[in-house]
């Protein structure tokens, strides 16, 4: 995880208080850019259920069914707010160190929850933002440090459970990755077939160094950017390889 320490708490209902603003502002039926199919509405769904699954996560300490909802009968932004408030009685509920279950290969403890929502909310938060302006990029609305953060749990979380689930590997070639904003530097480097990456943080070394801005990097691993906003040095073939393929869900 990045040097910089954050408050995955506060940083979750900061950028759910913004996705509930934009729930009032924005048609509920308008298109969601990043999620093919979708409308805000769609995404609202998602967001607010996955918010009372990972409560009942963290309230119980094991896996959990996400709960089928249908849609509210009362209005976007306050039926997510609830479903807000819901997760966040629950962070503060039980320690971060509890054992608790998660759904990825990393350390089992009720502290993934917080950061992964945080993530998840920040990431959702973009594609509204785009939903509501289709030619807004979303960049503004993730600070540097949460971007970071978001970066380096790609690398430690989703890279490990999308290997564990069968999917090919994004990382073939040593490749570096540099955040230009924050200072924030990681080396993968893949190692036994069917394992995920070494990752070595605090330098960018590889056949290829990527870099963008945090936010950038962020972005354009969750599939929400092009690549072309990145800089690339060394390989360019080895670069292209790792941004397209599978990284996140």
């Amino acid at each position: 995880m990045p040097e910089e320490a954050i408050d995955y708490l506060a940083g979750f209902e900061g950028a759910a208080a913004e996705f509930a603003a934009v729930l009032d502002r924005v048609d509920p039926e308008a298109a969601v850019p990043g999620c093919p199919g979708w409308t805000l509405a769609d995404l609202a769904l998602h967001l607010g259920s996955g918010q009372r699954w990972a409560a009942a996560i963290l309230l119980s300490g094991t896996a959990q069914q996400v709960p089928e909802v249908l849609r509210t009968t009362i209005s976007w932004a306050d039926w997510y707010a609830g479903t807000t408030a819901a997760l966040a009685a629950a962070i503060r509920a039980v320690d971060p160190d509890e054992p608790c279950w998660n759904f990825a290969p990393v350390d089992q403890r009720a502290g993934f929850w917080s950061r992964r929502r945080m993530h998840e909310t920040a990431i959702h938060l973009v594609d509204a933002v785009q939903a509501g302006d289709p030619d807004v990029t979303g960049l503004e609305v993730i600070p540097p440090a949460i971007a970071a953060d978001g970066v380096d749990e790609v690398f430690g979380v989703f890279l490990p459970r999308l290997l564990a689930r069968g999917f090919a590997p994004a990382v073939t070639r040593q490749v570096g990755v540099r955040a230009t904003d924050t200072g924030d530097e990681w080396t993968l480097t893949p190692v036994a077939e069917g394992d995920p990456p070494r990752v070595e943080r605090g330098r960018a070394a590889g056949e290829a160094v990527v870099s963008g801005t945090a936010a950038e990097l962020d972005l354009c691993l969750w599939k929400r950017l092009p690549t072309s906003v990145l800089r690339v040095e060394g390989d360019p073939a080895v670069a292209a390889d790792f941004l397209a393929g599978k990284t996140t869900p």
